[in-house]
């Protein structure tokens, strides 16, 4: 009896020893592990880590370990990325695609992809990760094909007219090249669109001669002609007057109704504003942007025209309706400039000239023979690279000059065709380049 208790013992002292054994080389063997998987880790080699401790069951440890995978696949393509390498970048990013903001870094690798076929929604997620990315030369050159095209997709959507969709990419663009100052352009113009009755302008009460002209409204500072047709290729015009802040003539406008533009919404202003043309030309953008707003338009581009004294502000404009109001002035028609540009004071300045150059401004200057003008104002525009052309006119009268402008279908060519000089029997043209002052002659 004694004997079988004493085997039972041993067997069981046997068993308790293998146990022992076999834990300990559990507890060596995990513990090597781990110490290999740290060492990975340190190393940088985390999805080898994770794997060890995916084995060890350390659910924690490999979470954290692929987590710092991530991290460094993350950091890796946001690199490359930045050198450009954007088949390498999209491949780590599409790796970790549910990592942070991988997925908008996927979409901005392609990026030419998605401007080629102009997709609006992947080009703002695009420019959002390339705003972050920094001022890498890679980075900067794709921000700015980026921007330049979803301006110009805004712009398109503002004609269409679509304001509100037009604001959702202005607003997002920030300041790039006047998207702000023309997102407030697209806002004031929403709410002029929604005004009531007794807020328009281009109601029957402000119908002026009715009698006579079918299609001209009056405001206190501008009478304003809608045409007969109105779609996306319509044109858009503003007028200055002569004069020393005088009441227009009416004759202007009248000559203009004998042969207008027939596709062309044009503003009459009543007065030039020539102590103050950069707030003249806020209250002529207003009323322009009202009337287009009513007419379900959206200027883009404008002609100006001014006649005597008016041409400075029609000149003026151009810088000030672009600087404030991020108007474009395609065309500036100066009509006969009072007192042959002796007025130093009304004259763009070399900056203006240099803002109207890169904008690339069209300057026609209608004049009576050129014996005795100062040349200073036209010199500093032609030498700062503005595109200026003379046009000397058979009839040489003051006024007439200004009134064959407005009745011989000079407004229509300015704002349609101006690639073949207009009326040759009575206007000559000279394009102006810097050295050419004896052609003026």
């Amino acid at each position: 009896m004694k004997e079988k208790a004493a085997i039972c013992i041993g067997i069981i002292a046997a068993l308790v020893f293998a146990v022992s054994v076999v834990q300990i080389c559990r507890i060596c063997i995990e513990g090597g592990l781990r110490s290999r998987a740290q060492s990975l880790a340190v190393s940088g080699r985390y999805g080898e880590a994770a794997e060890i401790y995916e084995r060890l069951g350390d659910d924690s440890a490999a979470a954290d370990s692929r987590a710092l995978e991530s991290q460094e696949s993350y950091q890796q393509a946001v690199s490359l990325l930045q050198q450009g390498d954007t088949a390498g970048a999209a491949k780590l990013f599409s790796s970790i695609s549910q990592y942070r903001d991988a997925a908008d870094y996927l979409i901005a690798c392609g990026w030419q992809e998605a401007l080629e076929a102009q997709d609006t929604e992947k080009l703002l997620t695009a420019r959002s990760v390339f705003t972050k990315l920094g001022s890498h030369s890679y980075c900067t050159q794709a921000l700015e094909q980026i921007n330049s095209l979803l301006l110009e997709q805004a712009k398109v959507r503002a004609q269409a007219p679509d304001l509100s969709g037009a604001l959702e990419i202005l607003d997002k663009l920030g300041s790039y090249k006047g998207s702000d100052i023309l997102a407030e352009r697209c806002r004031k113009m929403l709410d002029w669109v929604g005004a009531p009755e007794g807020g328009r302008l281009l109601t029957e009460e402000r119908r002026y001669m009715p009698d006579k002209l079918e299609n001209v409204y009056l405001c206190d500072e501008a009478y304003i002609v809608v045409p007969e047709v109105l779609d996306s290729s319509t044109g858009f015009f503003i007028y200055f007057p002569g004069g020393r802040d005088e009441e227009m003539s009416v004759d202007y406008l009248l000559y203009y109704m004998m042969n207008p533009s027939p596709n062309t919404l044009a503003v009459f202003m009543r007065r030039n504003g020539l102590e103050d043309m950069e707030a003249k030309t806020g209250r002529a953008v207003e009323i322009l942007d009202r009337a287009a707003a009513e007419c379900g338009l959206f200027p883009r581009d404008v002609v100006t025209a001014g006649s005597s004294l008016g041409a400075y502000p029609a000149m003026h404009f151009a810088y000030y309706a672009w600087k404030d109001h991020a108007l474009r002035t395609d065309c500036v028609l100066s009509l006969d400039a009072g007192s042959d540009w002796m007025e130093s004071w009304l004259l763009l300045g070399e900056e203006q000239c240099r803002a109207l150059a890169e904008l690339g401004t069209d300057f026609y200057l209608f004049e009576s023979p050129w014996v005795g003008m100062n040349r200073e104002g036209i010199c500093r525009m032609v030498n700062a690279g503005d595109k200026v052309t003379m046009v000397g006119c058979y009839f040489d009268d003051h006024v007439r000059i200004s009134l064959d402008a407005m009745g011989m279908g000079v407004v229509d060519w300015a704002v349609n065709d101006r690639s073949q000089p207009c009326n040759p029997d009575i206007y000559t043209f000279v394009t102006l380049r810097p050295g050419d002052e004896d052609k003026w002659d």
